[in-house]
């Protein structure tokens, strides 16, 4: 995987240097603070007279299917809406509401997309923590700087050849459950209207652990259209050499817990520790995840990653705000400005 580091360390020797310290910084610190252990659903704000959602989180369908627009076409200036029908079981004809930009698409080789990855706000120093007030500089800079900030569940679509995207891209993603995310970072995405994912560990949350947020603080967030559900196990397990028994309990057991708690039926699973190797990602597709996100650090185009293996970039405490700019500038070069490849899908299970 391509690496990060400063726009005025952008050499590749220097890079890789960079990417061994952040990816070694960031599973040191997960280990101290998750104790070794780390889908979506669609958005149900809908734009006005567009079709409710349903709760289950929507599967793409073929593009020739009736009453779909999956690839809008690219406007003078004007954001296209997209509309993507819902196939699941669970009512006919659920679409997710329109996907209206408020930068144009453009053609799906242009895109570039990081997915910015949190976990606490305003905990120290502690490396995986983020001041509130640098967390709201940092959204309000990706505002001020004509980068969408778009739901977890399109970019999915992207991937799959099913939508099309602005040229510069964010998703933002928040792993376990802490509370902070709700008393700290929540008031701040609902200010500035800001969609994003949360990657629910349901072991903590079960275990009304005092760092996490209930179930009710889940749901009002999930309830208010900016949110997405997206598993994260249920005891914060890294996939990799985990027993199959263990394993059927941080996709399945999470994902069914989801299912009762909110009325939501992830179909993204967020590795916990950013642990996976190619057994744990046929795992996750056998569970019927249709994708799944790690912690790698790097920027995303369509074809650059296996979507059972897209990549997430860790924001730190110690992250600047040039540092957080380089994630949406030169970072995102880092990726060949070429066409590249359609994205290989999660095998059937």
């Amino acid at each position: 995987m391509i690496g990060r580091r400063g726009a005025e360390q952008n050499t590749a020797p220097r890079m890789g240097r960079a990417v061994k310290w952040r990816s070694a910084c960031l599973a040191g610190a997960l280990l101290v603070s998750c104790g070794g252990s780390q889908g979506t659903s669609p958005p149900t704000r809908a734009a006005a007279g567009a079709t409710a959602p349903s709760p289950r989180a929507a599967r793409p369908v073929a593009p020739d299917a009736p009453g779909t627009a999956l690839v809008p076409p690219e406007t003078d200036g004007v954001a296209a809406p997209a509309s993507v029908q819902d196939d699941s079981t669970e009512g006919p004809g659920n679409p997710i509401p329109a996907a209206m930009f408020k930068h144009p698409v453009v053609e799906a080789h242009r895109t570039r997309a990081v997915v910015l990855l949190y976990h606490g706000f305003d905990r120290g120093s502690d490396p995986l923590s983020v001041s509130s007030f640098n967390f709201k500089r940092q959204m309000q800079w990706l505002k001020d700087n004509r980068v969408e900030v778009v739901h977890l569940s399109h970019l999915v679509l992207f991937l799959n050849g099913k939508l099309l995207l602005p040229e510069r891209v964010a998703v933002i993603s928040m792993d376990d459950g802490m509370s902070s995310v709700y008393r700290r970072a929540w008031p701040i995405l609902k200010q500035l209207d800001l969609p994003f994912s949360l990657g629910i560990t349901t072991g903590l949350v079960e275990d009304k652990k005092r760092f996490t947020m209930s179930w009710e603080q889940v749901r009002e967030m999930h309830d208010s259209g900016l949110v997405e559900i997206a598993s994260h196990g249920h005891r914060h397990r890294a996939l990799a050499n985990l027993p199959q028994a263990l394993v059927d309990e941080e996709l399945t057991r999470s994902r069914r817990l989801l299912e009762q708690r909110l009325g939501v039926t992830p179909s993204v699973y967020f590795y916990p520790l950013g642990s996976m190797d190619r057994r744990a990602r046929d795992l996750v597709a056998q569970a019927g995840y249709d994708a799944a996100f790690t912690a790698t650090g790097a920027p995303i185009a369509l074809g650059s990653a296996h979507l059972g293996e897209v990549p997430r970039t860790s924001v730190f405490y110690s992250d600047s705000i040039a540092r957080f700019s380089y994630f949406f500038r030169g970072f995102l070069h880092t990726l060949p400005h070429h066409l590249v490849p359609k994205a290989e899908p999660l095998p059937s299970p």
